[in-house]
């Protein structure tokens, strides 16, 4: 693996176990492409949860091997839902002790003439 690999890897969503209702999934954080695209349950359930090996499961329409987000018990869509969530509230803890640190302050001073 070239080291440009090895970047990509690393800067990719990373897939976590989370069980609802005794089913495994596999979540993640939304890619900078998809993040606008997440604005409602069911739009974070097709673009954040996958199966085991990274695939869709979820769609807005019937499609041959994926779930209609749209025929699901919506306290178990909220569920898996709020496991995705909690992914997004690691990184919001992480830029709040970067937004604390001094090093991340920077003031901009007009330039002189």
């Amino acid at each position: 693996m070239n080291y440009l690999d090895k970047i990509k890897n690393a800067m990719r969503p990373q897939l976590c176990e989370v069980v609802v209702n005794d089913v495994p999934f596999w979540i993640h954080r939304p890619s900078v492409q998809d993040i606008d695209k997440c604005d409602s349950v069911t739009n974070t359930l097709i673009y954040c949860v996958k199966d085991e090996n990274g695939d869709p499961i979820f769609s807005n329409s019937d499609i041959e091997g994926r779930v209609n987000v749209s025929t699901m018990d919506f306290k178990f869509a909220q569920e898996l839902y709020a496991e995705v969530a909690k992914l997004l509230e690691v990184t919001n803890s992480v830029d709040e002790v970067e937004k604390n640190n001094s090093f991340s302050r920077i003031t901009l001073l007009p330039k002189d003439d």
